[in-house]
C-alpha cells in the first residue's frame, strides 16, 4: 500500500511540474485536459490515481510523453515540450528557433569552461 502511495504522490508532483513549466494555473490546466480541478488538485497531492484515460488527456493535453509522469524521463519532458513548440512554428520561423537555440548552446558551453 505504501509503494502506491509513494507513486501516486511521485505522478502527481510530476503532473504539478509539467503544468507550472506550462505556467497554467490548476483551473486552466484541468479545463484543458478535461478534468475537474478538484481532481487534478488531489492527483499532484498524491492523495488520488489517475487512469490510463486520465493519463492519456494529460499528455496529450501537454503534448508531454507518458514516460515522463510515469517513469520520470526527463530528457522525453524536456525533448517533447521544445519539439512540440517548434512544430507549433512555420517552416521559416522554426528554422530562425533552431539556429538560435543552436546558437544559444554554444554560447552557454562557451561560458562554462
Amino acid at each position: 500500500m505504501e509503494v502506491n502511495k509513494d507513486f501516486n504522490l511521485t505522478v502527481g508532483l510530476r503532473i504539478r511540474e509539467v503544468r507550472e513549466a506550462l505556467s497554467m494555473t490548476r483551473e486552466q490546466f484541468s479545463e484543458l485536459c478535461g478534468i475537474s480541478d478538484s481532481f487534478l488538485a488531489a492527483v499532484e497531492n498524491g492523495k488520488k490515481s489517475i487512469t490510463t484515460k486520465t493519463l492519456y488527456k494529460i499528455c496529450s493535453s501537454a503534448s508531454i510523453s507518458a514516460d515522463y509522469i510515469v517513469l520520470g524521463k526527463e530528457q522525453g519532458f524536456e525533448t517533447d515540450m521544445i519539439l512540440e513548440l517548434l512544430n507549433s512554428l512555420p517552416s521559416r520561423q522554426r528554422d530562425y528557433a533552431i539556429r538560435i537555440l543552436k546558437d544559444f548552446t554554444l554560447a552557454v558551453k562557451s561560458a562554462a569552461e
